[in-house]
């Protein structure tokens, strides 16, 4: 059977980052100008605005990255940035932002910069690793010790020294490929109990980033860095595929539930089912009693609809998840303004729009982030301008905090240590 859609003539590249290595150029087109007249809030101040961020800005050549508050000039702010490839992402980790960037070859750089006392980046990092050829795009820390690096095109993970970034392990993943499959794209991952559950992308078309009809999740000890099983569950198609660095196709809720979303190949290959699954508290196996399809819930006045969640977003805390939410109404045209910012119930199964945001480009998708408060960032960019917007789920507000002239705001990264996996409000960790 061919699983493709017959009116499918273009193939399916949706990875972020692969995709920006080739489409950087056609996306901002749409890039940002200095008007701040964008759609939502007026601008209003905020008393954490002094705190400074890892920020990352993708321009058509590069991304900018470097730390600052987001009560400065975004314009001025970046011309001190480092310019990487536009294809990676940030995070932070024990006082270093960490970076990594993929290039054209697919030879992926993985940098770590020390910090000084005012959170300033310096111009050289103080340890680099390359992996050659591998297409690594995921960083997952499991502790300020040790870090997990994604080989999307290697049928592997290293375990990597967070300080030095030399690997001390590799997990070989090629001996659970499944039939059908080209190679194992390792995707998003949360770490509980000790193990990362880790998705398996079982890709299907490896240059078009589409993963296997069903959802593969490898569980890994941490402290012995072994498979000690791979799960699979048939009420959806692969989970974890054309994530960002920030592993936003999963997350663990404060009940201790870990879910996973599959994003079907966005309509693009017959039977997928897309929606998020899970696996309890306590449990190493998917919950067969337990499934949410996006497409049944109710959205934007419709009782059904055919959107999918692009990679970005966040959970919140009491079963919301904040998401990017769209289709390809044209699948010849990947860049229209119909992709749009949403809150998930995943206890009531429902979506909702956020108020007060124009509809954007799908690949501006990864600029939503938590912050430490429980708030989330959401970078945003219409036809006319960009910005960052603070959201509060509490009370439905969305704040202005910067204006963005520069390139599309990517990564907006607290540079404080607090759990990932375990949170619904992230809990600041004690040094």
């Amino acid at each position: 059977m061919n699983l493709f859609k017959k009116n499918n003539t273009r193939s399916l590249s949706l990875s972020k980052g692969l995709v920006a290595v080739t489409m950087s150029s056609a996306l901002m087109l749409a890039a940002c100008g200095d008007d701040s007249s964008s759609s939502g809030t007026a601008p209003e101040s905020n008393s954490d605005n002094a705190k400074k961020y890892g920020l990352a800005f993708m321009t058509d050549k590069s991304m900018l990255v470097g730390t600052g508050s987001l009560s400065e000039k975004q314009g001025d702010l970046v011309k001190d940035f480092i310019e990487a490839s536009n294809s990676g992402g940030i995070t932070y980790s024990d006082g270093s932002l960490y970076l990594i960037s993929v290039d054209e070859a697919m030879t992926s750089t993985l940098s770590r910069y020390e910090l000084d006392e005012e959170g300033n980046l310096p111009e050289k990092p103080a340890a680099t690793t390359k992996f050659e050829g591998t297409g690594a795009m995921m960083v997952k820390f499991a502790d300020k010790n040790k870090l997990y690096v994604n080989q999307t095109f290697a049928n592997s993970i290293v375990a990597v020294d967070a300080k030095t970034l030399k690997t001390t392990a590799t997990i070989d993943l090629s001996e659970y490929l499944e039939d059908g499959a080209q190679m194992i794209g390792p995707g998003s991952s949360v770490i509980r109990d000790g193990k990362l559950f880790l998705s398996m992308g079982q890709l299907v078309d490896a240059q078009s980033m589409i993963g296997g009809p069903q959802a593969s999740v490898a569980v890994i000890d941490v402290k012995t860095d072994k498979v000690e099983k791979v799960i699979n569950s048939s009420l959806v198609s692969a989970v974890g595929v054309y994530d960002d660095m920030n592993n936003t196709m999963s997350f663990v809720d404060e009940d201790g539930d870990i879910y996973f979303y599959a994003p079907a190949a966005m309509g693009w290959m017959e039977g997928y089912e897309e929606g998020w699954i899970r696996i309890k508290k306590g449990e190493t196996e998917f919950d067969k009693d337990w499934v949410f399809h996006l497409h049944d819930a109710a959205y934007d006045g419709e009782k059904s609809n055919e959107n999918y969640l692009m990679t970005g977003g966040t959970y919140l805390g009491k079963g919301k998840f904040l998401g990017f939410f769209g289709h390809f109404a044209d699948p010849s045209n990947f860049y229209a303004y119909e992709w749009s910012f949403v809150v998930i119930d995943l206890k009531k199964k429902t979506v909702e729009k956020i108020p007060g945001l124009a509809p954007t480009i799908p690949w501006f998708a990864p600029s939503i982030h938590l912050d430490t408060d429980g708030t989330a960032f959401i970078g945003h960019a219409d036809e006319k301008s960009g910005a960052i917007y603070r959201y509060d789920v509490e009370s439905g507000k969305l704040t202005k905090e910067m204006d963005v002239s520069t390139g599309t705001a990517y990564y907006i990264v607290p540079l404080i240590e607090y759990t990932c996996d375990l949170c619904g409000k992230p809990e600041v960790v004690k040094k």
